[in-house]
């Protein structure tokens, strides 16, 4: 009885201590990417736009053109589609992340731990964060925006 009364005062001291640590985690984090992700994405909008709009007055063959301001388009769409994951991803990871305070509350309210829930819990946010839509956004409008580029110095040359 001593013993699982030990469990029980450890766990809830584990819960105690942790708990503000992964509070703050959680928030710095959340600041972070939030900021990142709204430089990376206005910048890749930005570039592609600007590309789309300069390749317009350009005196070249129309098919280099059409390709060039297409690619660019294209980047511009990719960059929102980031944007719109990342929301998608942020959801996620915010789910995932209050289940976890709420378990690790209520265990610094004397409840019982439980491996499995803990692993299945771990497994959704490693899920959550893992997912890679918003790398795949990203680098599918930096390829249309040198695509573009590609289309309107050949459109240039030719």
């Amino acid at each position: 009885m001593s013993e699982q009364r030990d469990d029980q005062e450890s766990s809830r001291l584990a819960a105690e201590t942790f708990m503000p640590i992964m509070v703050e985690a959680f928030h710095d984090g959340l600041r972070e990417v939030a900021s990142l992700s709204r430089w990376v994405l206005a910048t890749l909008v930005v570039i592609n736009g600007a590309g789309a709009i300069a390749v317009l007055p350009l005196k070249m063959a129309n098919d280099a053109k059409l390709g060039g301001a297409g690619a660019f388009l294209l980047g511009i769409l990719a960059a929102l589609g980031a944007g719109l994951w990342s929301l998608y991803s942020f959801k996620r990871v915010s789910i995932a992340a209050n289940t976890m305070m709420g378990y690790w509350l209520a265990v610094a309210g004397d409840s019982p731990r439980v491996a499995a829930l803990e692993a299945t819990m771990k497994s959704h946010m490693d899920q959550a964060i893992g997912a890679r839509g918003t790398h795949y956004f990203v680098f599918a409008s930096v390829t249309a925006f040198l695509v573009g580029c590609l289309l309107t110095g050949w459109g240039l040359v030719t």
